[in-house]
């Protein structure tokens, strides 16, 4: 059986449209520091991780009012593989096709053979997108009247039972903030 994740700290940050991000540190959760234990041992994917701590304020997920979504990685993290568009597609439940690739940047400072940048930055991608997702579920609640528990996320539409849609672009404004919130979330174990 996986352990459940620990809660992660995300944003949502002053914009005229909702823009989540996420800092790379919480992907690094203070409980999960190396011990003598083997089994206390950190994974690659965190060692990958906590090495690219610097570049964390650089991690966002923007939903724009014509229902694209775009994002900022730091540009030693992103070589224009489309790992964090997939994320991103998945965990908002839009078409890939709505999901903005920025276009790829020299990976200048990066060694030939070393893991991929991508590796650093899924957990944080995912923290984005989770504050993003449970944004766009509350505004849609208070636009439609109807509980967050009763809305279906499919397709870049948010759907209530009695079948009213709301695609995600004319929730960006509402699901947006005019100042930065911390907002906590879980993720499931992938």
């Amino acid at each position: 059986m996986t352990a459940p994740l620990p809660p992660f700290l995300g944003y949502v940050l002053a914009a005229p449209v909702l823009v989540a991000a996420a800092e790379l540190s919480a992907a690094y959760p203070a409980a999960r520091t190396p011990s003598p234990d083997v089994a206390g041992l950190l994974g690659l994917g965190e060692i990958m991780t906590a090495a690219a701590l610097p570049g964390a304020a650089l991690i966002s997920v923007e939903v724009g009012p014509d229902g694209t979504v775009s994002f900022t990685l730091p540009p030693d993290r992103y070589d224009g593989d489309t790992s964090a568009a997939e994320l991103i597609a998945d965990g908002l439940s839009v078409p890939r096709r709505r999901v903005r690739v920025p276009p790829p940047r020299p990976a200048a400072g990066r060694a030939r053979g070393a893991p991929h940048p991508a590796v650093g930055t899924r957990t944080p991608v995912r923290v984005a997108v989770a504050v993003a997702r449970r944004r766009l579920l509350e505004a849609a609640s208070a636009t439609l009247g109807t509980p967050v528990g009763c809305l279906r996320l499919t397709a870049g539409t948010v759907t209530d039972r009695a079948g009213r849609r709301l695609d995600i672009g004319a929730l960006a404004a509402t699901a947006a903030s005019t100042s930065t919130i911390a907002v906590a979330v879980d993720l499931t174990p992938r």
